[in-house]
């Protein structure tokens, strides 16, 4: 008799655990009753590893059918998919004045979406990134950009389309179009841009410390073509942008952190646009030629540093300094191609210094967050890449200098407001703001910039 009450209580118990407390919740309690009833003779030790056993594998069970549940299903051969992207709405206010005291304002309502997925397949994943705008640096449409109130529809662009390689545990290789894999800052490469060909990207840690190094073979400009008998056609070399950069996060203390790097930069095949003629301060043209990548071999240090409080604030130091290596070359080449002196004067350094502070309660974005930060950049004419730098705060232009801050405001985890107000002036008064001619013209003498945002992130 017994026996029999045993064997009844325990399928009554098991079925109790496996079939009423099968959720993930109650893993825990399970466990206590299970204890419980062995302590008090009502189990068997070996009854109770048993009840213990099968409610694990049932548990197991369940966290796999709603993790399978939560994936974006491709095919059987992709291990996980995720989609992601975000939509923007923004009020905009660019205005500024050229040499000539000529004035534009412009008053702008914009909009952006971006949408893409990442697969992951064993050792090999994606990115697939679609985008409106055309241009490089830009994914905003304007508002009434139809007529008569035909809405004009926009078309979405490829933005990122790359095929990922996890080497080892430290190492990765991707190739296609992919984001900027570089640690740098918007004074350098706009946020928009991407690269395209290769990069290697080794990160491992070297006690407490973070080291990463990063190498970048991306085309920049057209492809190889060389012709045999054909007097009628010319050969031509690619542009290839290579990269290099070694850093470091290196904990100083528990609170306090520090993340600085070395790139080196060149550009192959120096005449593959021609040299950079950037102009004098005519105000009428944006010189010969503006796009050159001629002379330009750099070495960039960005750099921060984190400070974290008992609270929830946190502050941050940071910067970058630009030096080109052939900067005075450059400037030799422009003097010939526009036959004049003036153009050939040593203005090879560009450089950012800011500060930043945030209140963040945990570790991932939520309601109440908030950040601000403020900084001042000098960027020199034969610095860096004038087809490169960022197309909002100094108008795509270099020979510039000025201050832009920004800030932050979640209100909640995924959906934010954002303010940015950037003012730049005329660095180098005897040459032009050479560059992409940008949204207000040619040759600047100031400009400020105010924009609003309203993000929905999914």
């Amino acid at each position: 008799m017994k026996s029999i009450k045993m064997r009844g209580v325990f399928a009554a118990v098991t079925g109790a655990l496996l079939f009423g407390f099968g959720a993930n919740a109650m893993a825990d309690s399970t466990t206590d009753i299970v204890n419980t009833l062995v302590a008090k003779g009502v189990l068997t030790e070996e009854e109770g590893a048993l009840i213990t056993k099968g409610h694990k594998e049932e548990t197991k069970k369940n966290d796999a059918a709603i993790k399978k549940a939560g994936k974006l299903s491709i095919s059987d051969a992709v291990d996980n998919a995720k989609l992601y992207g975000d939509m923007r709405a923004r009020v905009e206010r660019r205005n500024g004045e050229d040499v000539n005291g000529k004035k534009q304002d412009r008053t702008r309502d914009r909009y952006k979406l971006t949408l893409g997925v990442k697969t992951e397949s064993g050792d090999f994943y994606t990115d697939l990134a679609l985008a409106m705008g055309g241009a490089g640096r830009s994914d905003n449409a304007t508002f009434g950009s139809g007529s008569n109130g035909e809405n004009k529809k926009e078309t979405a662009y490829i933005k990122r389309a790359m095929i990922g390689w996890k080497a080892t545990d430290w190492l990765k290789l991707e190739a296609g179009r992919t984001k900027n894999p570089l640690y740098t800052t918007q004074m350098v490469w706009d946020g928009d841009l991407t690269f395209e060909g290769l990069n290697e990207q080794a990160n491992f840690k070297v006690g407490d410390n973070k080291i990463f190094l990063t190498a970048v073979q991306s085309q920049y400009l057209g492809d190889t073509k060389e012709y045999s008998g054909n007097q009628n056609k010319a050969d031509s070399m690619s542009n290839w942008l290579l990269a290099f950069q070694a850093g470091a996060e290196v904990p100083f203390t528990d609170k306090v952190k520090g993340k600085a790097a070395v790139t080196y930069t060149k550009y192959s095949n120096n005449n593959r646009v021609g040299d950079f003629n950037p102009a004098g301060t005519d105000g009428t043209n944006m010189g010969a030629n503006v796009f050159g990548t001629n002379d330009l071999r750099t070495i960039e240090v960005p750099f921060e540093v984190g400070f974290k409080t008992d609270s929830a604030l946190s502050y941050k130091l940071f910067g970058d300094y630009v030096y080109n290596i052939d900067g005075s070359d450059r400037a030799k080449a422009a003097a010939v191609a526009s036959g004049n002196p003036l153009y050939d004067t040593n203005d090879d350094t560009a450089w950012m210094l800011g500060a930043g502070i945030a209140s963040k309660a945990g570790k991932h974005e939520a309601k109440g967050d908030w950040s601000a930060k403020i900084w001042w950049q000098d960027v020199g004419m034969y610095a860096v890449d004038p087809n490169a730098v960022d197309s909002d705060f100094m108008d795509s232009k270099v020979n510039m200098k000025g201050a832009v801050l920004k800030a932050q405001y979640n209100l909640q985890e995924n959906v934010f407001v954002s303010f940015a107000a950037g003012y730049g002036k005329h660095k180098d008064s005897k040459l032009q703001t050479a560059g992409v001619k940008g949204d207000l013209g040619y040759d600047l003498k100031d400009m400020q910039l105010y924009q609003l945002d309203l993000t929905y992130k999914f």
